[in-house]
């Protein structure tokens, strides 16, 4: 009787042991958690501050051209005095002409009536243009301002974007849940459960390796052709400026329609034993993969689970050791927020 008491009671300090262990791992990945969301904030708190200076310089041009143009309406003011002046003169001149005749009279005051008439449409004309030039300015003041918030800023989204980070968790979330689906069924030729997760996962990491190796390609060759290499780096490659990037970065969102198709048909010749009844779903990497590596900062995938495992959910068994990762975690890009959790599946 002493002796199932006794191990009863190790039997149950070893369940309160595992139970220690687990919530100091929970601790500790909430610690973690805690690290990056102040992290994550700090860098909020920074952008904020820039964003407010980038205000504040618009709101003193914009000051500095509404003065100019106050400027301009006090010109137009005097030229205005300058007129009735001119006029209250020549009412004048016609009272002491009053001794010629009619028609030198009539013919003297044509001409400044004509001459005056001139330099009235020179004015307005100079002012029209002046106020064309400032609603230039300032249109091209909002749009460079804006253009600046949204240029490599992943904390602000561009709603005009159809394939925008939110519209790709979408396509990721849709691409696990149904045509993963259809390739796993297609797949049962590789092995158990394991052997064909791991496949398919490897098939959705070489999409992503090959169209990062397809743009670092692509920009290096464009780099060559728009600058003829005549400005170079310490390193020997060729700078594009910014505003090149960006036009460049919209060129390949639209053409992107176009340039997945030959992505397939070319990483196909490169690995000619990719099976052909799994092609939707390789090309359903391959769209993730582009539009995900030409965004502005590029997005990041993960496919190890062991630094982060709290980045990814169980696939059908939970625990707190990763034995395989089934689908990648999706970040806004490198290092930064979480958009989409992976699968992994845990040791028992």
């Amino acid at each position: 009787m002493y002796v199932m008491s006794h191990k009863k009671d190790k039997s149950g300090d070893k369940k309160k042991e595992q139970n220690h262990n687990v919530l100091y791992a929970n601790i500790d990945a909430l610690e973690r958690g805690n690290i990056r969301l102040q992290q994550c904030l700090n860098g909020c708190q920074n952008e904020i501050l820039r964003l407010r200076q980038v205000l504040e310089n618009r709101e003193a041009y914009i000051h500095r051209i509404n003065n100019d143009y106050r400027k301009l309406e006090e010109k137009l003011q005097r030229e205005q005095g300058k007129k009735n002046a001119m006029e209250k003169s020549l009412n004048k001149a016609m009272q002491g002409l009053a001794h010629n005749s009619k028609e030198e009279i009539i013919e003297t005051l044509k001409e400044d009536v004509k001459r005056l008439q001139d330099e009235l449409n020179d004015r307005q004309r100079k002012i029209a243009d002046l106020k064309a030039d400032l609603n230039q300015l300032q249109t091209k003041l909002s749009k460079v301002a804006g253009d600046k918030m949204l240029d490599g800023n992943p904390g602000i989204t561009d709603l005009s974007d159809p394939y925008r980070p939110q519209k790709l968790v979408e396509m990721f979330s849709i691409l696990y849940d149904n045509k993963w689906t259809d390739a796993y069924e297609k797949s049962d030729d590789i092995g158990g459960d394991k052997q064909i997760c791991v496949f398919l996962l490897e098939l959705f990491k070489t999409s992503w390796n090959f169209c990062k190796e397809t743009l670092e390609k692509q920009s290096k060759e464009l780099e060559q052709v728009l600058l003829l290499s005549s400005r170079q780096k310490k390193d020997g490659l060729s700078v594009l400026p910014p505003n090149t990037s960006k036009l460049i970065t919209e060129i390949r969102k639209v053409s992107a329609n176009e340039v997945i198709p030959s992505l397939f048909e070319k990483l196909k010749s490169l690995k000619p034993s990719l099976k052909e009844d799994l092609q939707p779903f390789i090309e359903s990497c391959l769209e993730i993969c582009w539009y995900s590596v030409i965004h502005h900062p590029p997005l990041q995938y993960v496919f190890e689970a062991d630094e982060q495992p709290d980045d990814f959910r169980k696939y059908t068994q939970g625990g707190t050791i990763v034995d395989f990762v089934v689908w990648p975690s999706m970040y806004l890009y490198a290092n930064g927020p979480i958009l989409n959790k992976g699968v992994a599946q845990f040791k028992v």
